[in-house]
């Protein structure tokens, strides 16, 4: 039996203290009372809960149970129900133990605003419960995360070795999306580390696992390719692969017959000086103020290369090949970008020359260039006819070299489209490549761990540098616009110092060096020398944009790109003064010739219509524009065998479809008039070559079997993966325009052209289309005659003849 239950003392009159007993259940009572009540059993069902009042211990007996029943006090008398248990609450009487341990609750105070501390603890608290991680939205997070890392590893592809275009801001925001994911994950939900095998399902999508090791190399692999994200999405403005503001250099630029351009970067070539100089080259105790040193502080010097075959004695009689003779003075000032460019005049034809940079102060060397620059003076087209009657006389050319003087044989180059560091390579990445080259890896010319890299130049260099290939009959380069991009992948700005530095990163990559160097280049713009597909509208730079009356219209205050006057100022510090001059002032084409080809270089951009003009009223390049090319062809027409016109954009209107986004807008087929009426005139002109760029794609087109079309990029930059020319897309009635051949794959893409007019019966134009260095298609263009080859004496007799009124007779 169990012992028996002590009988609690009655309540003691006077006044009433707290009653010291715990509620277990039931509504409380109106008053105690005297009488106990026999405790309500719960059914053993129901859970005991953590918060009742642990029982007191009892003395054990043997088959009974250790615990004892708690003492139960009845605070009134209990009514029973038809079960027997009790209908009012039951207390528990506290134990002097439990009654030390059960805290006193304080008073109610006034609400008080809460400390630091304390909005500190309940902010903490609340991100524990936002980190703390369920098993379903673990399952979540493993969702987002493993999007993120897939989606951000495709974008991250596509942008490195694809296309750099804008989704690579896009990329950056994954990679965000799911560093957060992994946060989430990996710190809070998966704090003990595991020895879980291998998965090569979680290493492919970069999710988390419960191996945190595993866990690590998966975000490792991910921040590796954000960086090299970063390193080409910023680059140069954030990572600079050199110091481009010290950047010097010296090339060739337009050359003549009679006459070659120099074009030069020298930043601060002195300090500035004060008083008077002696700078030697004038009269003796002839003294030159400092201050027009400062402003003119270098002269260019130059002077005759004597071949090895040359007569000596007979050089001397005209000029001592060792003399170096005075030239011109450069400007140099920041206004300029410290760049400048000098004519050298009364040159002789078909002539080696060299050239080098002077300090005006004392008459020396200056450390840049650091050997003299050879360059040789283009023949004099005036001798084309007599070397034409000379082949005539012989029938067969003595060698199939290119000699540099002969005017009827020559080789030039065409291209467009470049961008530094792409395709981006991992090994060129700025954290490692120094470690690399330190191991040697990738130290030749164009190697992979170069920054600021361009391959295409270089394949350019070592085909060129190769014993197949005839180095001395490339004469000069065209450059088809694109040289730059100033908004891919992120624009930099509207102000002329963004654009210069995009041109400084460019002229100091080691790849273009090995070109500038040794080969002129000529050059011309198009959109992404400013902005993507801008149009200029027809209004001038110089005049417009810098008016308060350019704001007057309110269309062309919408449509007019805000960076075309930086980067017209940035392209002709850098390009463009380095050209033959326009006829026209303030303008960007221009014309020139060699030996008895005509060259006519248009610009596409700044005369061409907004998109929203009529179809009747638009126009590519201007009344003023278009009437100089038509006054050129009709000089040319008969004087030059071939006339190239190069364009930026292509002729051709077999570019377009439904997943084409600026084949129509951007090319001549969005100027339909315009192209119909040229094309009007070019059909009845011989030999007309166009030579075009801008789609990074390959393509040769023939227009009513008259005009031929070659469109050649990238230089060095991506192709587009996805076919987007066919000839179902020409405008033209069908026959008139066809598509003779197609190239749209590789990132190195450039145009060469050997011109070959000897025989004036059969000028040739050899065409050879190379892809990722490699020839990729040859073609022999065959023109018709324009001269008829007359010998000296044939023409002088003819002349005679015609003098005394003799004329030939026709008997039938």
């Amino acid at each position: 039996m169990p012992p028996p239950q002590p009988r609690p003392t009655p309540p003691t009159q006077g006044p009433s203290t707290p009653s010291k007993t715990t509620r277990i259940t039931g509504t409380p009572s109106k008053k105690p009372s005297k009488y106990p009540s026999r405790p309500s059993t719960q059914s053993s069902s129901t859970p005991r809960k953590s918060s009742d009042t642990p029982r007191t211990a009892a003395p054990s007996t043997p088959g009974r149970s250790s615990l004892s029943k708690p003492e139960l006090v009845n605070s009134s008398p209990s009514k029973m129900g038809m079960t027997g248990t009790p209908t009012q609450a039951t207390r528990l009487k506290t134990t002097p133990a439990a009654k030390a341990q059960t805290p006193s609750q304080p008073p109610p105070t006034p609400s008080t605003p809460p400390s630091s501390s304390e909005i500190a603890e309940a902010t903490k608290s609340t991100v524990r419960q936002v980190l703390s991680t369920s098993p379903r939205r673990s399952t979540w997070l493993l969702r987002v995360q493993g999007l993120a890392s897939v989606l951000f590893r495709l974008a991250a592809f596509v942008f490195l070795r694809i296309i750099p275009g804008w989704f690579g801001f896009y990329a950056i925001h994954l990679y965000a999306i799911y560093f957060l994911a992994w946060l989430l994950y990996d710190v809070r939900a998966r704090r003990r580390p595991s020895s879980e095998a291998f998965s090569l399902r979680s290493v492919v999508l970069g999710t988390s696992t419960k191996s945190r090791s595993l866990n690590l190399v998966h975000l490792a692999i991910n921040t590796i390719v954000l960086l090299w994200v970063l390193d080409l999405y910023y680059a140069p403005h954030m990572f600079p692969s050199h110091r481009e503001s010290s950047l010097r250099f010296a090339r060739m630029g337009h050359i003549s017959p009679t006459s070659a351009t120099v074009h030069v970067r020298y930043p601060t070539p002195l300090p500035p000086l004060t008083g008077l100089w002696d700078t030697g080259l004038d009269d003796v105790g002839e003294l030159t103020d400092a201050s027009t040193i400062n402003e003119a502080p270098l002269r260019v010097i130059w002077r005759r290369v004597a071949d090895q075959d040359d007569n000596a004695p007979a050089l001397n009689t005209v000029r001592d090949p060792r003399r170096w003779e005075r030239g011109p003075l450069l400007t140099l000032t920041n206004a300029t970008d410290w760049t400048a460019v000098a004519e050298l005049p009364d040159l002789w034809p078909a002539t080696k020359y060299e050239w080098r940079l002077a300090f005006v102060h004392n008459n020396t060397f200056t450390p840049m260039p650091d050997r003299p620059i050879p360059f040789m003076t283009w023949p004099d087209p005036r001798l084309s006819a007599y070397r034409k009657t000379k082949f005539a006389e012989n029938e067969a050319p003595v060698s199939d070299a290119i000699p540099l003087d002969d005017p009827n044989h020559f080789k030039f180059a065409a291209f467009s489209c470049v961008k530094p560091d792409f395709p981006y390579h991992p090994a060129q990445f700025w954290g490692w490549n120094w470690l690399l080259r330190w191991l040697g890896l990738g130290t030749e010319q164009g190697g992979i761990t170069s920054r600021n890299r361009i391959p295409g130049f270089d394949l350019m260099a070592n085909h060129l540098a190769s014993s197949s290939h005839r180095l001395s009959g490339l004469r000069f380069l065209l450059e088809l616009g694109d040289l730059i991009y100033a908004d891919v992948p992120r624009y930099g700005g509207p102000s002329v110092e963004s654009y210069r530095q995009l041109y400084r990163n460019l002229f100091a990559s080691s790849s273009f060096q090995r070109i500038y160097r040794s080969i002129p280049i000529l050059g011309m713009y198009d959109d992404h020398e400013i902005v993507n597909n801008w149009s200029g509208g027809g209004y001038n730079e110089d005049n417009f944009l810098h008016s308060e009356s350019a704001h007057d219209n309110e269309a062309e205050r919408v449509d007019a790109p805000i960076g075309l006057g930086a980067g017209l100022q940035a392209w002709s510090e850098y390009v463009g003064r380095a050209n033959p001059p326009s006829e026209a002032e303030s303008e960007h084409y221009y014309s020139f010739q060699y030996g008895d080809s005509a060259f006519f270089v248009l610009d596409t951009r700044k005369h061409r219509t907004h998109l929203d003009t009529d179809e009747e009223e638009r126009t590519m390049l201007g009344q003023q524009q278009r009437d100089a090319l038509l006054d050129w062809l009709h000089k040319v027409n008969q004087t030059a065998t071939f006339k190239f016109i190069a364009s930026s954009v292509p002729f051709t209107s077999l570019w377009g479809g439904p997943l084409d986004l600026d084949g129509r807008t951007d090319g001549w087929s969005y100027f339909p008039h315009e192209r119909r009426m040229l094309l009007d005139v070019l059909q009845y002109v011989p030999n007309v070559i166009i030579l075009s760029g801008d789609r990074h794609e390959f393509a040769s087109v023939s227009f009513r079997d008259s005009v031929l079309e070659f469109s050649t990029s990238p230089l060095s930059m991506f192709y587009i993966p996805i076919r987007t020319l066919s000839q179902e897309h020409s405008i033209d009635p069908p026959g008139e325009e066809v598509l003779l051949k197609y190239l749209p794959d590789g990132n190195y893409k450039w145009t060469e052209l050997e011109v070959d007019t000897r025989d004036p019966q059969r000028p040739l134009v050899k065409v050879s289309v190379q892809v990722d260095g490699q020839p990729a298609w040859n073609v022999q263009i065959e023109g018709k005659p324009v001269h008829q080859p007359l010998s000296a004496l044939g023409a002088l007799a003819k002349s005679l003849l015609e003098l005394l009124g003799f004329r030939n007779l026709d008997w039938f």
